[in-house]
């Protein structure tokens, strides 16, 4: 039980603690913060660095009840509460810490994640909100007699009476990569994007680009990035664009040519375009124009190949405070529609792009407690849409008719965990393993953990 409760701000996209703009590099800015744990609060001072949020070991080590081991002399520290136990260090590339105003500062959400709790972000009072293990989280807004397109949302669909025959007819999936072979726990990447030849995904942690042999999964550090990455996308030349949200939020983009080459320098990461808060999905149109979905603040962007920005608002609202994302996954249509992916509410919703670049009102496809947690988006071969629900751990297949059904789909001990971007190469889905604590991946500690997942349409 913890004894004293913190209260911290902080800003969250795809369901983690992203912060502002400010203090990009790996500097920590102190900032006005709200965090509450266990539903009481506590003030400390808070900093960021790299879209995370930190704070003095001391404050985090007293709320944890654990025991704090400080090394001056070698710049690292361990974290013990009974078995459980955390290390954190200078320059690590998994659990860093820093110094600044005389504290020792330690990222808040690994140190909580790491004895077994669970962190989520309210985006209505800007509260960032930590449970113990087993406490009760808020539950899902129903409104499953909303609407007459699809299925109604129901909530939190994680169910405690799983058989033998729970996951049966449903499609195999198995693991490409496991990027972090020594952790099962503790690394964060969302995007995922493939061609015939590689996969690339990012860590967000470390900001650290990927790229992974399609056949062997050997992966590879190409470079490391400006800032964190989500969302990614492919142009028809093979550059990459990479979207990194935030209040300013700005989209990266990767040379086709240094995707093939060796490992570069992160300098040579251009910025296509700056000004897209909340950057999160990418995906192109046959005329080039890059979309992008802005997550909780509910716009479409649309960004001509030339760099020109406009941006539309979506008029979609949260359902689930506690889930404020209302625009994450986006895919283009061969119909011209611009799909995208309702994580708030399990919808997927379509919008029409006129002749004058304006955006009409939003058409639902679908609305289901099988899209709950709704997150990556994109069309499959079949000119279905496809879907990776993360707090289900399931892939699901949604005809533009409004059926909704499930292809792939496991417990919290993989191969699928926390789903989150997804990539078709021909009938092959590449998938991306976020592995946060939340809803049938809730506790993450069994299974592979952060990895590239794959499966196969029949």
């Amino acid at each position: 039980m913890i004894r004293n409760k913190v209260f911290i701000t902080a800003t969250l996209a795809g369901g983690l603690l992203l912060l502002p703009s400010t203090g990009w590099a790996a500097t920590p800015v102190a900032t006005d913060i709200e965090l509450q744990v266990d539903g009481q609060e506590l003030t400390v001072e808070g900093y960021t660095v790299n879209h995370s949020l930190y704070a003095s070991y001391a404050a985090i080590a007293r709320e944890l009840g654990a025991d704090a081991d400080w090394k001056e002399q070698t710049g690292s520290l361990t974290l013990q509460l009974g078995d459980d136990r955390i290390a954190f260090a200078e320059g690590s590339t998994t659990s860093t810490l820093f110094q600044a105003d005389g504290e020792v500062l330690i990222p808040v959400r690994k140190a909580f994640e790491a004895f077994g709790y669970t962190v989520s972000y309210n985006a209505a009072s800007r509260s960032v909100n930590v449970q113990a293990a087993g406490a009760a989280a808020p539950s899902a807004t129903d409104t499953s007699g909303d609407d007459d397109v699809g299925n109604g949302v129901n909530g939190n669909t994680t169910d405690d009476s799983v058989t033998s025959d729970t996951y049966a007819g449903l499609l195999p999936v198995s693991i490409l990569t496991d990027l972090k072979p020594d952790q099962n726990t503790g690394t964060r990447i969302e995007g995922v994007i493939a061609n015939s030849d590689y996969v690339f995904t990012a860590d967000m942690d470390t900001r650290e680009l990927y790229r992974i042999d399609i056949t062997t999964g050997a992966a590879e550090v190409l470079t490391v990035l400006p800032r964190t990455g989500t969302g990614m996308a492919l142009d028809e030349s093979g550059n990459l664009y990479i979207a990194s949200g935030g209040e300013e939020g700005l989209i990266y983009k990767v040379n086709a040519d240094d995707l093939k080459g060796d490992p570069f320098d992160g300098s040579q990461v251009e910025t296509f375009v700056s000004g897209v808060a909340g950057a999160n999905g990418l995906a192109f149109d046959r005329e080039g124009t890059l979309y992008v979905t802005g997550g909780a603040t509910g716009n479409i962007y649309a960004v001509t190949p030339e760099g020109q920005l406009r941006t539309y608002a979506s008029g979609l609202t949260a359902e689930r405070p506690e889930q404020a994302i209302v625009v994450n996954g986006i895919a283009v249509g061969t119909d011209g529609y611009v799909y995208t992916a309702n994580t708030s509410s399990g919808e997927v919703n379509r919008f029409t792009i006129e002749d004058d670049g304006t955006v009409d009102q939003p058409q639902l496809i679908a609305k289901s407690e099988l899209l709950y947690g709704a997150d990556g988006l994109t069309i499959g071969p079949d000119g279905n849409l496809y879907i990776a629900a993360n707090e289900r751990n399931a892939i699901v297949k949604v005809t533009l008719d409004g059926t909704v059904t499930d292809i792939a789909r496991n417990g919290n001990n993989g191969p699928l965990e926390f789903p989150a971007s997804l990539s078709f190469v021909g009938n092959t889905l590449y998938i991306s393993n976020f592995d946060l604590p939340r809803g049938s991946n809730n506790p993450n500690t069994p299974g592979i953990g952060s990895s590239i997942a794959k499966l196969e349409l029949e």
